[in-house]
């Protein structure tokens, strides 16, 4: 049976345009998918928009719309316009104003009402407009004004309404002893200790999931002056996409309600308790598979290490980044320098540093080495005269011999920055094997089968490289396998160990993939 991966991101928020963290979750999660679907796995990518709620009633009317519906659908395409430039290969791409979103969430809704799992009662407290998010008096930070603040820095304000609520407070010892019993659900595990002694261990608190104060929302069916909390809407999204409770759900049988499949929600950390702790706690009220992992990550700072915002003019625009360098080295750039528990700066000194070494020095440097000596030495023809190889020939197919198992081991424990460092040190073993053999010295001596094997297992060499890179690097490898000429079925992972799939390649003409920057 084919393995089966499903990957999510959030759904993002449209009250304003898609910033770094936002391109940085996508990169990150439709590089695991590309790299689940390289080695083997039946996966699916879903992505898309969080489009209720009343903030985005406010900017709506803020903005001069007639509708909060023409608000949401013109803020569509700066998201998708971006997925398309930074070489974005989701599967799906939801808006939970789909009315078959809204049909399961109005469903779903209407199950816990019948199990008792929701009451209706009056919400009363401090709310964060900003966050759309309920807050404690003891979570909140009082500063000099006298005012009350969120985590974030947003002003809380005091409310009372009319709210259904779901039983959260009687699943805090399930959830306590979910987490504590599946030490590899949340990564990295300073998350999962967080969850514990912020939110778990301190007993959790019914979850207000309704408003009445505003009216752009999932109309609850039994009590219609009631919308949908953002929070119950946007979460359900990850398996409303896959047709759950539709009349086509083959999707959801295939990759959720299914033992054998992987399911992986891509989060920032300041949404990791609604996805590490309520999430789990709704599935498991109605019955539903949970997910296998939820990887959360942190956040982007400025070069000053300041949080980025647009009061400090300090935010990056991905799409001007991406422009100015190429989508590449911005997909690069983020997932080789990053790491997911602590807080990164971004760099524009090191991202032009890393450009140069890795993506023109390295990379782009051996396909031009390597295509400049087929056509130099051999008319561009590939071809292996014998079984007899150098040392260092076998060498080098002892050390792909050995990283592929490396690599396969990291894609599967989601990092993806030992990937690229793994495939960057093989990289760098290729370049000492030009240099070790000296085929300028082979060549001179005009000794024939010796210059062919070595141009040989340097041309399977850049083919290993091409293929373990293309789910980050997407634009170069597409070049270097139409300068290399390979076929589609040479850079496929399982043809990887094939090495005489390339016998008869003759190879296209070099031209630059990554021009270094000054």
């Amino acid at each position: 049976m084919e393995k089966k991966f499903y990957i999510t991101t959030p759904i993002y928020y449209p009250s304003g345009k898609p910033h770094i963290g936002t391109a940085y979750t996508t990169i990150l999660a439709d590089v695991i998918f590309r790299y689940k679907k390289l080695i083997g796995f039946d996966s699916y990518f879903l992505t898309g928009l969080d489009e209720h709620g009343q903030k985005i009633e406010q900017k709506s009317k803020e903005e001069g719309f007639d509708s909060s519906q023409a608000y949401v659908d013109s803020m569509v395409p700066y998201f998708t316009d971006l997925w398309k430039k930074l070489d974005i290969n989701y599967s799906q791409f939801i808006r939970t104003t789909n009315p078959k979103h809204i049909d399961t969430v109005q469903k779903v809704f209407s199950t816990m009402l019948k199990n008792d799992d929701i009451y209706l009662g009056e919400w009363k407290g401090l709310y964060c407009l900003g966050c759309e998010e309920p807050y404690n008096e003891s979570e909140a930070i009082k500063k000099e004004d006298g005012c009350l603040y969120c985590r974030v820095g947003h002003k809380l304000s005091n409310r009372t309404e009319s709210s259904y609520f779901f039983k959260m407070a009687k699943y805090t010892d399930w959830i306590k002893t979910y987490i504590t019993s599946n030490p590899d659900f949340i990564y990295p595990i300073k998350i999962t200790h967080e969850m514990l002694n912020n939110f778990v261990n301190k007993g959790l608190e019914d979850l207000s999931i309704s408003r009445t104060t505003f009216s752009w929302g999932i109309p609850i069916l039994e009590n219609k002056k009631h919308v949908m909390y953002v929070w119950l809407d946007a979460l359900f999204n990850y398996v409303s996409a896959l047709g759950y409770l539709q009349p086509d759900d083959s999707l959801y049988q295939k990759f959720w309600n299914n033992d054998k499949s992987q399911i992986v929600h891509i989060v920032g950390k300041d949404i990791a308790r609604f996805h590490t702790v309520f999430w789990p706690i709704l599935l498991h009220s109605i019955n539903l598979n949970l997910p296998s992992k939820v990887i959360s990550h942190s956040f982007i700072m400025a070069e000053d290490g300041r949080k980025m915002s647009k009061s400090f003019g300090n935010v990056i625009d991905p799409e001007i980044i991406c422009d100015k360098y190429g989508s590449d080295i911005f997909r690069y750039y983020l997932l080789k320098e990053f790491v997911l528990d602590s807080d990164n700066c971004f760099s524009e000194k090191r991202y032009v540093e890393l450009f140069n070494s890795d993506l023109a020095n390295i990379y782009g440097n051996i396909v031009s080495r390597t295509i400049g000596m087929l056509r130099l030495y051999n008319s561009g023809k590939v071809h292996l005269e014998s079984n007899i190889l150098t040392s260092e020939m076998e060498k080098m197919l002892k050390a792909k011999e050995a990283l592929l198992p490396l690599i396969e081991n990291e894609i599967n424990n989601f990092n993806i920055k030992e990937v690229l460092t793994l495939v960057n040190n093989y990289a760098k073993d290729i370049n000492q094997y030009i240099e070790n053999s000296k085929p300028w010295e082979i060549n001179k001596a005009n000794d024939k089968e010796k210059i062919n094997n070595f141009l040989f297992i340097l041309t399977d060499a850049v083919r290993t490289m091409s293929i373990l890179l293309s789910p980050v690097l997407v634009k170069g490898c597409a070049l270097i396998n139409q300068m290399m000429n390979f076929t589609s079925e040479m850079t496929q992972y399982s043809s990887i160990n094939n090495i005489n799939i390339i016998e008869g390649l003759k190879v296209n003409e070099a031209s630059p993939i990554y021009l270094r920057i000054k």
